[in-house]
């Protein structure tokens, strides 16, 4: 006689050992009505199941088992899709599902068990999280119409509202999966969210990433919530408590670099956003600012070293304050009318609200520090002991070498944001000691780049990260092709760096101070501390200027060369080539129009280097089918070549071929 009919019928473990299996049953059963090959019989049963849960007095054992099995389900796919071993496309029984508003259903489950509070049954605390994980999913598992159509229906269910209400949820796992679904959202709805949204819902992710790791921490220890870490974090592993709670610290880098990219996405779409949106965003909340730069200097963290979000705050700091597709900075256009003025006026506000945010020039320095003060061997060290932190390997080669990628976006992005304040210089009240401040910066990104020595490790990683360009797509459109323009353009070091610093100089110039800087005997009022006069007065002496100068000709040449070496296989990769060089030889001409001809001989054929590369450009724009962007090129062109001394050597036909792609752009034009 067995053990058990002993005991009483209440036996608290009687009642347990049926539950399991009571549990065990049901979750068998609905995997079998998953997997019900006949269609209408399939029809009907996905209609009675999401009828049901709807229905606000669902039993919570079935609510929590059919949205985990569906987004175990789900997760298959987008897997199988990741890694190229299926098509895209949704299934029959997902198609089933929406046809009973699997959407709609998912949300409401979402939001009504969304708010966690202790004595929650755990049930409804996780369907409310399978529901949004599903949608996720959908998102990156369909075609693009299907991904589409659910994007629309999900804003249609105010999505939107939902994870910003989520980002600030008590479970630390429903914060992330609101970062991860507008991340993927972002790629799809273009400009459904007004700005004052999207100014909404960077500053509450920038603070996300700002409070640490401390709410994760907790979380996985304490009794009520550290079932989110068995569930969702170490998801089909069999782990023991200890080791849940090891992944919490790890586990908060990846939802911080989660928030960030899904902030990022918000502006990096396609068509651009119009200037005035980014303004909006900014009038907004201008704290944003000090919050993405905030986050970019945040030390690296030695439970996640391969972090990203420092380097992403980057990024959306240079969005926020890009220059339309068609300018190219320091080169005038024909087409400068009404439209074109009222994008500079924005943008020039934009900047003006960077600049009133106290010690801006410090912050920029700052995230320069923060990468040059860094020795790649701590970061080595870092991750080497990512096992300590609950990985369950150590990370690849590859990935190490993506961490100094990634400082290298955060140099680029301070380089091109110098760059372009000093457009605005004088409208933003930018005072000469802010840009002598900025001097040293743009000092060392000029120097010359060593080459890689596959033997010296550190030799390879700084090459890495002084050659790293960006070439950004949308990040959630997952399924982009490769060969599209991209929403965010900056040149690599060796070109941003001579542009940032040929401006800097200009506006010295034309500010007429220039020259008296090597009569200083002291540091001027507003330096800052991390640039001494010494380095001042080295960078704006007569023969270091002159080398300079020389070293950044060369460079137009060596952009505008590498262009043409990718003009068949990518032209949009190209035209960024082309752009970035004429912005370099523009930068040249302009300093030396404001140094009155002083150093014409080390600057001699720039004007011509300019023409070519504006040319080549639009070349690159028409045959890429953006006729506006092709326009304003080659009209750039033109008008750079007018008045050009015959000292440059500029042929008559390059004039005459940018005047005839002017032309067949403006056809484009009329042809709609």
């Amino acid at each position: 006689m067995s053990a058990n009919q002993f005991k009483g019928p209440y036996d608290p473990s009687i009642m347990a050992e049926s539950y399991a299996q009571w549990e065990q049953s049901l979750e068998i059963e609905i995997q079998r009505t998953f997997d019900t090959v006949n269609r209408d019989v399939l029809d009907g049963y996905m209609a009675r199941d999401l009828a049901r849960l709807k229905d606000p007095q669902v039993d919570p054992d079935f609510l929590c088992t059919w949205t985990g099995i569906l987004w175990d389900r789900t997760t298959l796919s987008r897997t199988a899709i990741e890694v190229q071993r299926a098509p895209t496309g949704f299934n029959f029984l997902i198609k089933t599902c929406l046809k009973y508003n699997l959407v709609e259903v998912m949300i409401l489950i979402t939001s009504r068990y969304g708010t966690f509070r202790l004595g929650m049954k755990n049930g409804h605390a996780l369907a409310s999280y399978c529901g949004l994980a599903v949608l996720d999913d959908l998102l990156h598992v369909g075609t693009d119409v299907e991904r589409k159509s659910i994007a629309e229906e999900m804003m249609n269910h105010n999505i939107v509202d939902l994870c910003f209400k989520n980002i600030d949820s008590w479970l630390c796992a429903h914060r992330r999966l609101a970062a991860c679904t507008i991340r993927s959202l972002a790629g799809l709805i273009g400009d459904r969210i007004p700005a004052d949204m999207v100014a909404d819902i960077i500053a509450k992710l920038c603070v996300f990433v700002l409070q640490g790791p401390r709410i994760f921490v907790e979380q996985f220890y304490a009794p009520e919530t550290k079932w989110q870490g068995g569930i969702i974090v170490l998801r089909g592993q069999n782990a023991s408590e200890a080791e849940v709670a090891k992944c919490a610290l790890r586990y908060s880098g990846l939802a911080h670099d989660d928030a960030l990219w899904a902030a990022q996405g918000l502006l990096c779409t396609y068509p651009i956003l119009p200037t005035k949106f980014r303004l909006e965003i900014l009038k907004k909340r201008p704290q944003i600012v000090d919050l993405l730069f905030d986050c970019a200097i945040t030390p690296r963290p030695a439970w996640y070293p391969e972090r990203q979000s420092d380097a992403v705050a980057c990024e959306i700091l240079a969005l926020l304050f890009q220059w339309p597709p068609y300018v190219v900075p320091g080169v005038s256009s024909p087409l400068d009318g009404s439209s074109r003025t009222q994008e500079w006026k924005a943008l020039s506000q934009a900047l003006k609200i960077f600049t009133e945010r106290q010690d801006w020039s410090g912050k920029l320095i700052e995230v320069w520090m923060s990468v040059e003060e860094e020795d790649w061997r701590h970061v080595e060290s870092l991750f080497n002991n990512v096992k300590n932190y609950g990985a369950k390997t150590l990370l690849g080669k590859r990935t190490f070498q993506l961490a100094f990628e990634l400082r290298g976006i955060k140099r680029i992005t301070v380089l091109r944001l110098i760059t372009t304040l000093t457009h605005a210089a004088d409208s933003c009240g930018i005072t000469n000691a802010e840009l002598e401040s900025l001097l040293r910066v743009a000092y060392v990104a000029s120097q010359k780049i060593k080459e890689a020595d596959p033997e010296n490790e550190e030799d390879h990683l700084m090459y890495a990260e002084r050659t790293q360009d960006m070439f950004a797509l949308q990040v959630g459109d997952s399924h982009a092709a490769p060969q599209v323009d991209s929403p965010l353009q900056i040149a690599e070091e060796v070109v941003m760096g001579p542009t940032a610093l040929a401006r800097l100089l200009a506006v010295l110039a034309q500010r007429g101070v220039l020259d008296s800087i090597q009569a200083l005997k002291k540091a001027p009022n507003g330096l800052s501390t991390a640039t001494s006069l010494d380095q001042v007065q080295m960078i704006t002496h007569p023969d270091i200027i002159r080398k300079f100068l020389l070293i950044a000709f060369r460079r137009v040449e060596s952009r505008t060369e590498s262009g043409r070496k990718v003009t068949q296989s990518n032209p949009y990769y190209a035209r960024m080539h082309f752009v970035s060089s004429a912005e370099l030889a523009a930068s040249l001409v302009s300093f030396d129009r404001y140094t009155r001809g002083e150093y014409a001989e080390e600057v001699k054929g720039v004007r011509k280097q300019l023409v070519v590369a504006l040319g080549n450009a639009s070349e690159m724009a028409i045959r890429t089918g953006q006729s506006q962007i092709a326009l304003s090129l080659a009209l750039g062109a033109i008008t750079s070549a007018e008045n050009i001394p015959e000292s440059e050597g500029l042929d008559e036909a390059v004039t005459a071929k940018n005047i005839r792609r002017a032309d067949q752009a403006r056809a484009a034009l009329r042809q709609g």
